[in-house]
């Protein structure tokens, strides 16, 4: 027996470390793999871009093969229309940027200046620090070192003495022409490499996409078919939307800075069309390259100035108005996630994995949320809830924090009524608590900060608007015992919270009150109905035994026993408690609370005529009298 506990322990550990050495193998095998992932992830994602206009011509009576070869050949055009034009800007950049050293000396003094005057400070001295270091020459070699025993004073040295010179052969045109076209040829290796794979991509869709269903599916073939049918259409249009959305924010930097008037506008137009795919940060990166050249190049300060309003503006427009209409809400991307993946791409990819992090996330998410054995991509990259208000609010109690417990509970009550809160959030947490004491997982105080926490919080968070009823309505008078403890107590005060106050005289009796006691309380206070809060687990043969009591006490008041967040097994006991003199057993609160509106309206009507004053008689458990 000593065993048994010893081996899930085991297991999970053996788990957790194979799940390590797979996430490392897989890290491993796409770094030193990328030459060959890096060309099978840009053919899937231009694929995906690719892919509705490719359907839109087929549905206009196109074949398949010449849509996606009218599709790729506008591609490429506008592909080597856009390198062509970047290249060029870029290359002119290079040669005319020294033409302005004397604009970008005259600012840098002007920052010397500014620096001067405030020396003494730490920003001047570092300032001070780094022209130091720019100043130096690198070129300049440093003296020779004297060698041991050679002292120019000393006789027999001359000042002419010979000096040994090392010549360095010139690298020769083959090292040079290596070193030039090797990596050239790597990319455009790459680039025939994706053109190739997206070619066969477009025009075998089915087929690849019935692999991935056989892949996946394993004995649920509808319900991959589905998904991986709705799948591909949502990433399909994000990406697109997202392409377009981009080129749209670049076209619009570009015709703005031309209007400003700064050089070289489609070179950084492209700039923020690539770094919009960086989540949050991108546009701000994109940014810095034109505000620097124009602050460098120009006379006043106004261009860079505009430069920047025009790229956070149209940021800031974009991503707070266009994007929420373009995309709904989102595909649930968590932004911590977005950065964290960012990271994990540029690490792996460089560059191309930066600008792809976005997509690949969005991939990795849509495939977690409808591949059982991925679903913990859904989970690290999502931004849904990962635990239900009731879980989060009862860890936040097990954690005793009460503000961001009650801050749960007011987001719940701002989308659905107290009714339907306290049902699924308060009371299963109470008996959540119960259950965990019974288990031992939960100390005695931890379960009493727990019920004082809910009541607290229902007192905070729960403002009850009485409802709009005629004046002269007679309230009925109920008394809500809790069956044993103070979790019953606790939620015994939540029924009494929700009972209108103008309908309903409600007094919640004690907790670990007799029966005996609880019997006379009965009959003191008279109630017409009695509520019996009994939370599972356990507490049937107790509440059973209060039944048969009071019946035989008060035998005309109506019993209510309330089973709230009980289990599906907790059922087949409620025919007993009816047998015992309950008059109906309920699941909720909001059950309890209709049942006992469907009776106020019998015991209103049953009031009985008085004999002098024309008035009726308040019949048992009414408050006061109604007027004739």
């Amino acid at each position: 027996m000593s065993l048994e506990p010893v081996r899930p322990q085991s297991s999970k550990a053996l788990n957790v470390l194979a799940g390590v050495a797979v996430v490392f193998f897989v890290a491993t095998a796409l770094y030193w793999a990328r030459v060959i992932f890096i060309p099978v992830a840009l053919a899937i994602y231009f694929a995906f871009i690719l892919t509705p206009p490719v359907l839109w011509l087929q549905r206009r009576g196109l074949p398949r093969v010449v849509s996606v070869a009218l599709i790729l050949g506008m591609a490429l055009v506008a592909f080597a229309t856009t390198g062509l034009v970047i290249g060029r800007q870029v290359g002119h950049l290079a040669k005319t940027l020294p033409d302005h050293r004397l604009k970008i000396r005259a600012k840098a003094e002007t920052i010397k200046a500014w620096m001067n005057a405030n020396q003494g400070s730490r920003l001047a001295d570092l300032f001070n620090e780094l022209s130091d270091m720019f100043s130096e020459d690198p070129k300049r070699p440093d003296p020779p070192e004297a060698a041991p025993g050679d002292d120019p004073a000393k006789p027999g040295r001359t000042a002419d003495a010979p000096q040994r010179v090392i010549v360095e052969p010139q690298p020769s045109w083959v090292s040079w022409a290596q070193g030039v076209l090797s990596p050239a040829a790597e990319v455009l290796g790459q680039g025939a490499f994706t053109f190739i794979l997206l070619i066969f991509m477009l025009n075998r869709r089915e087929d690849l996409r019935n692999r991935m269903i056989r892949l996946l599916g394993q004995g649920r073939l509808t319900t991959a078919t589905k998904a991986v049918d709705e799948t591909s259409r949502r990433v399909s249009r994000f990406l697109l939307v997202q392409f377009l959305l981009n080129a749209t924010f670049g076209v619009i930097v570009t015709v703005g800075l031309v209007l400003v008037g700064v050089p070289y506008a489609p070179l950084w137009g492209f700039v923020g069309f690539l770094m919009r795919y960086v989540p949050y940060i991108g546009s701000w990166i994109a940014v810095l390259p034109p505000v620097l050249f124009t602050f460098a190049v120009s006379d006043t300060w106004a261009p860079p100035i505009l430069v920047f309003v025009l790229f956070i503006g149209l940021e800031l427009i974009a991503g707070n108005v266009v994007e929420p209409v373009l995309f709904g809400h989102s595909l649930g991307l968590s932004e911590v996630a977005q950065l964290i993946a960012a990271a994990f791409w540029a690490f792996l990819w460089g560059p191309v994995g930066l600008i792809l992090s976005g997509p690949l996330t969005v991939c990795l998410l849509v495939l977690g949320k409808y591949v059982p054995q991925w679903r913990f991509l859904s989970v690290l990259l999502g931004d849904e809830p990962v635990l239900s208000p009731r879980v989060a609010f009862y860890q936040r109690l097990a954690a005793r924090d009460h503000d961001e417990a009650a801050e749960i509970v007011e987001k719940e009550l701002a989308a659905r009524p107290p009714e339907q809160v306290f049902d699924d959030v308060l009371v299963p947490v109470l008996a959540a608590a119960r259950r965990d004491v019974a288990d031992g997982r939960l100390s005695d105080d931890d379960m009493r900060f727990v019920t004082t926490a809910v009541r607290e919080v229902a007192e905070e968070v729960v403002e009850f608007k009485p409802a709009e009823v005629p004046t002269g309505e007679t309230p009925v008078r109920v008394l809500v015992i809790p069956a044993k403890d103070a979790v019953d107590h606790a939620a015994a005060d939540l029924f009494a919270r929700l009972l209108d106050p103008v309908l309903w005289e409600v007094e919640v009796a004690p907790a670990n009150t007799l029966t005996s006691e609880l019997l006379d309380l009965v009959e003191k206070i008279n109630p017409a109905i009695v509520v019996i809060v009994a939370l599972p687990p356990g507490g049937l043969t107790h509440t059973r035994y209060l039944c048969k009591r009071l019946r035989q006490r008060a035998a005309d008041v109506k019993v209510v026993v309330g089973r709230w967040a009980a289990p599906v097994e907790d059922a087949p006991g409620w025919p007993q408690l009816k047998t015992a003199g309950a008059d109906e057993v309920t699941a909720s609160l909001e059950a309890a609370k209709t049942f006992l509106l469907g009776w106020r309206t019998v015991l209103v009507a049953g009031a009985t005529p008085a004999k002098a004053d024309g008035e009726r008689q308040a019949p048992k458990g009414l408050v006061g009298t109604v007027s004739a």
